[in-house]
């Protein structure tokens, strides 16, 4: 399905109806190892439900969401500055094993990333609409959203055995760290890319 820019619409995250942050949550939880994570969580929630307690509603004022003319959710991103995502004050619901894993995760962003890198968290296009271009209709509004910012990189983590890690290759991404802690788990890597926006520093 193709797309035209032009008919697209970017929606604030705190402006989304209930049932597309449901959807994020949903898109969240079906494009990363999530399911290993969240069972026999703290809440006892529903997976699905416990990614948007975790990780969709405590962000949704960096979240923005992609729908297109006809008003169907299109997909949705979460990114701001490592100093912006600091001052948020999150709570982990997954069980007690997987704390050490979080700390881990957080210690190598804190290594990798600087305060003013816009940090993608999350990216995710409904699957009916993938290969449509809305990719590239994202990563245009993300990199208008770090410019405005005065970021001088656009950063985010991603899994080494997933298609996405060959589309940002392909966009000009470089993969600059590798996260092996949960290699032995996953059977997977997951990679700290960047993409140096003109006029940043490396």
């Amino acid at each position: 399905m193709q797309t035209n820019a032009d008919t697209q619409v970017f929606v604030p995250g705190p402006l989304l109806p209930d049932a597309c942050r449901e959807r994020m949550a949903a898109l969240l939880f079906a494009t990363s190892y999530l399911e290993y994570c969240s069972f026999g969580n703290r809440l006892r929630l529903p997976l699905v439900a416990l990614q948007r307690r975790q990780n969709i509603d405590p962000f949704i004022a960096h979240s923005v969401g992609l729908f297109d003319a006809a008003g169907q959710f299109n997909g949705f991103y979460t990114a701001a500055t490592i100093g912006e995502f600091g001052k948020i004050k999150t709570v982990s619901y997954y069980r007690d094993e997987m704390h050490a894993m979080d700390a881990a995760y957080d210690a190598f962003i804190a290594l990798h990333a600087r305060e003013n890198d816009l940090f993608v968290a999350n990216l995710a296009v409904e699957e009916c609409y993938r290969g449509g271009g809305l990719f590239n209709v994202m990563l245009a509004h993300i990199g208008t959203l770090a410019r405005s910012k005065g970021s001088p990189r656009i950063v985010l983590t991603v899994w080494e055995n997933s298609a996405a890690m060959g589309i940002y290759l392909n966009k000009g991404f470089r993969s600059r760290a590798v996260f092996d802690y949960a290699a032995e788990l996953f059977f997977d890597r997951l990679h700290f890319m960047e993409l140096a926006l003109p006029g940043g520093s490396q």
